[in-house]
């Protein structure tokens, strides 16, 4: 509301001059605009993109796409041809339909240039899991392994695959492929008395692999041609062979031991970086912390070390799962008897805590521009953020 003032004391002017009014009309105007601009409606944000989706069909995400697998469910009579729908994101325009046979749950969708590729559970029961490569679009497979794929290398060049025989350490086998053709470029068995993981992770694929054995002996291998790039036979705490012994990846370092204490590694060379008491039992690491070596447990909290000397810089119980985002931590927590699990962001050098968003949850990695949820009538429902 805007005070004009009475008209019965205002001064009328003895003549009227052409345009006389007009400047203090002009006036008003200019301020009813300004104040009525908080009013004028914004612009509405884009429209929600509908994907038509029937019930028992799996959506996947990545990247730039959104697949979606009719039929997912195991069938006794073995494996059948099922339709994988590729879309693009964030538009969600059709790209293409493929068809593949699988026989039972799936696993992973993920595509490569013209290949896409699918891992699925064989059977019901047990681990034993396939994947099937074909050309995206078509019914025409390129390859079929007895494993389980894990990722694809940034130029499209390599594929990374897991074996799984059974339960025990030996029966793990990991594979590194030819992406095009599902040729085997190599292979690495997990040592019995052992312990294999991925490390030096780039854009979403592991450069590294990293196996230590209980008698000290580890060595690291290149994922894409599977050759030997360091080893070194290291001090062997009694405890390994009671007990078992991990290897994990921090940055440039990985990290070696169990239950008696925690020895750093340099990733590239093997070479000493410092020794700390360090228990890593019902803990895992996170492999990037945002420059800092973070120590996580369910019920322990979290633990942050120095990457170059091992120094503590800070712990809580509070925290129960940091992910870097950019310089700075988001960190969720259990809350203990109060039931809370708060959303928050710290700072990885002292703990400090920048912001708290309350009870808001982290659910999963979505893309900075597009939001993709399961509406309850099956149909996927593509948000621009």
């Amino acid at each position: 509301m805007i005070e004009l003032g009475d008209p019965a004391l205002t001064p009328v002017p003895a003549a009227r001059r052409p345009g006389g009014i007009r400047k203090p009309l002009a006036a008003v105007t200019l301020g009813l605009l300004a104040l009525l601009g908080g009013a004028v409606p914004h612009p509405r944000p884009p429209a929600v993109t509908v994907v038509a989706a029937r019930l028992g069909e799996s959506t996947f995400v990545e990247r730039d796409r959104l697949h979606i697998v009719s039929g997912t469910g195991y069938q006794a009579s073995g494996p059948r041809e099922r339709t994988v729908s590729t879309y693009s994101l964030p538009g969600g325009r059709l790209l293409f339909r493929s068809t593949v046979a699988l026989s039972g749950t799936v696993y992973q969708v993920t595509s490569s240039g013209r290949t896409l590729l699918v891992s699925y559970q064989v059977g019901t029961v047990g681990t034993e899991e396939t994947t099937a490569a074909v050309m995206a679009g078509t019914r025409q497979e390129l390859w079929r392994v007895p494993a389980l794929l894990l990722t694809v290398s940034p130029d499209g060049a390599s594929a990374l695959l897991l074996h799984r025989a059974g339960n025990l350490p030996g029966d793990v086998t990991w594979l590194g492929l030819t992406l095009g053709t599902g040729q085997r470029r190599w292979s690495l068995t997990q040592p019995v008395a052992g312990y294999t993981t991925a490390a030096a992770y780039t854009g979403g694929f592991p450069r590294r692999l990293v196996t230590v054995t209980v008698d000290g002996h580890i060595e690291v291998h290149d994922t894409v041609t599977g050759r030997a790039v360091a080893t070194a036979d290291v001090p062997a705490p009694v405890e390994w062979s009671r007990r078992g012994v991990t290897a994990w990846p921090a940055g440039d370092l990985v990290l070696v031991g169990g239950a008696g204490g925690v020895t750093a590694y340099a990733l590239s060379d093997l070479a000493l970086r410092w020794t700390g008491a360090l228990d890593l039992a019902g803990r895992w690491i996170q492999p990037d912390c945002a420059g800092a070596v973070c120590l996580i447990g369910y019920r322990a909290g979290i633990q942050v070390v120095d990457p170059v000397d091992g120094a503590p810089r800070w712990s809580s119980e509070r925290w129960t799962s940091a992910v870097p985002v950019g310089p700075v931590l988001l960190v969720t927590g259990g809350g203990g008897m109060e039931a809370r699990y708060p959303l928050a962001v710290v700072d990885p050098a002292t703990g400090t805590l920048l912001a708290d968003f309350g009870h808001w949850r982290v659910v999963s990695d979505v893309r900075p521009d597009v939001l993709v949820c399961r509406r309850t009538d099956a149909s996927v429902a593509i948000w621009p953020l």
